[in-house]
């Protein structure tokens, strides 16, 4: 089966969505271009709360039938990359021959981005506040009763629920991020296996393998309690051999540029598998031996054997902190033995020790170089007070200005992770909003967005 070589998906990737969040003005000329392509059938299915267009797109004239819709909450984006990177797969004129392996053994309908206002507002929930995703059976968003009413008159064998997971997400035990989860969702609460459910099931088989040999160790299989409410749910319920892909976070990858290519695999794979029937041979214990998704079992940062003392009593610490890209902060998330968490970023701070937080009091205008900055934190000031307007930050580092809620003799959990790491030489090292800087070395050792 075609696997999506990287030189193949190199040439059909689409580098413009390489960003945290889409929109439906990032796809929107993409679409226009595809509508241009006999091999593409475009139909707006209705348009969105505030009037933003919903498309399918009609691919092959087979007798199987594969649905599959991304970005039902707005800022679960991945996939609709994906979806982009399939249409220029489907179209590219090498793909010719595989391409017409499967147009009369399958029809595909897409619909990209079911959720283009809250795209728009990066949100999880449309512009009414509601989350389509657990409106499948109310259907009071515009947005839902369009994408049931589209399976309803497809009548899909299969439905692919393209979703984005958080990045704390780890693989069971293990301390590597849960990259991708799958799931065939349960249809009652007993979670019964029929015959739709099984397929989905074998399908996911399938997957595993291409992940196997794509990225070995970074797969789980995502919760699968039953969920009334949800559309995933409710299709396998309606007989569909409905699958769950949910994105998720890589090291190095905050784009999620690596499950955005795995996606695209997947989709290529699942084509192919879906209309040769190769999907029949897998056991269902290739689905099963697929380990569960572990939530918050991978952190942002892990500071480890951190030093404190408290009224003589010393103890050597790990300290996790949570970064919020957005809002360029970091707090503090868990302290003590976090052995069993993995994480994007780790630093052992063995032999160095907790220096609290100290603040230096703006009374005149300051310029701050790399040079004089490192000066200050080395006099023991991790911040500052006052006013912001007295303070040109001219250095390659983040600045902590009137911060509230700091820790004081002792790291605390949910305060702002600023303060100083130091030995019997002094300041070595200072965590400035939750980024780590090596003052030895003038760098900081993972700046926000690395």
């Amino acid at each position: 089966m075609n696997s999506l070589s990287p030189t193949q998906y190199n040439d059909i990737k689409q580098s413009a969505l390489d960003k945290p969040q889409l929109d439906y003005d990032d796809i929107a000329p993409l679409l226009l271009q595809h509508q241009q392509n006999p091999l593409f059938q475009f139909t707006q299915l209705g348009q969105s709360a505030l009037g933003t267009p919903i498309w399918q797109i009609d691919i092959g004239h087979g007798p199987v039938k594969i649905l599959a819709w991304s970005q039902m909450h707005g800022n679960e984006s991945t996939a609709t990359a994906a979806l982009m990177d399939l249409l220029n797969f489907i179209a590219a004129e090498p793909q010719k021959n595989w391409r017409d392996n499967w147009l009369s053994k399958v029809s595909i309908r897409l619909i990209p981005m079911v959720n283009p206002d809250g795209a728009a507002a990066g949100s999880r929930f449309n512009s009414m506040g509601i989350d389509i995703n657990r409106d499948a059976k109310a259907l009071q968003s515009p947005e839902g009763r369009i994408l049931m009413q589209a399976a309803k008159d497809f009548k899909p064998d299969f439905g692919l629920n393209l979703h984005d997971q958080n990045r704390f997400y780890a693989v069971g035990d293990t301390n590597k991020q849960a990259t991708i989860s799958l799931l065939a969702p349960a249809f009652n609460e007993e979670k019964d296996i029929d015959e739709a459910r099984k397929k989905a099931m074998q399908l996911i088989g399938d997957m595993r393998d291409l992940l196997q040999a794509e990225l070995p160790g970074y797969l789980a299989k995502y919760n699968d309690t039953f969920s009334w409410r949800s559309f995933g749910d409710t299709f396998a319920g309606m007989g569909i051999s409905t699958v769950l892909i949910e994105s998720g976070g890589h090291p190095r990858d905050d784009n999620r540029q690596v499950a955005r290519k795995l996606n695209a695999q997947l989709l290529v794979m699942s084509v192919e598998s879906i209309g040769s029937g190769a999907y029949q041979q897998q056991p269902l214990s290739a689905y099963q031996a697929i380990p569960f998704n572990r939530d918050g079992g991978i952190k942002d940062v892990l500071i480890r054997n951190l030093g404190i003392s408290v009224n003589g009593n010393k103890a050597n610490i790990d300290l996790a902190v949570e970064l919020d890209t957005g809002s360029d902060q970091g707090r503090v998330r868990d302290i003590g033995d976090l052995s069993v968490f993995g994480a994007y970023h780790q630093y052992d701070a063995s032999g160095l020790q907790y220096q609290a937080p100290k603040a230096y009091a703006l009374s005149k205008a300051l310029t701050l170089d790399n040079a004089a900055y490192i000066a200050l934190l080395r006099q023991g000031y991790s911040h500052f007070s006052g006013d912001a307007k007295l303070l040109v930050n001219s250095s390659d580092f983040p600045v902590v200005i009137n911060p509230k809620g700091l820790s004081t003799a002792t790291p605390q959990r949910h305060r702002l992770a600023t303060f100083l790491l130091r030995n019997e030489k002094g300041v070595q090292l200072a965590l400035l909003n939750g980024q780590l800087l090596d003052l030895n070395r003038a760098a900081l050792l993972y700046p926000f967005g690395s």
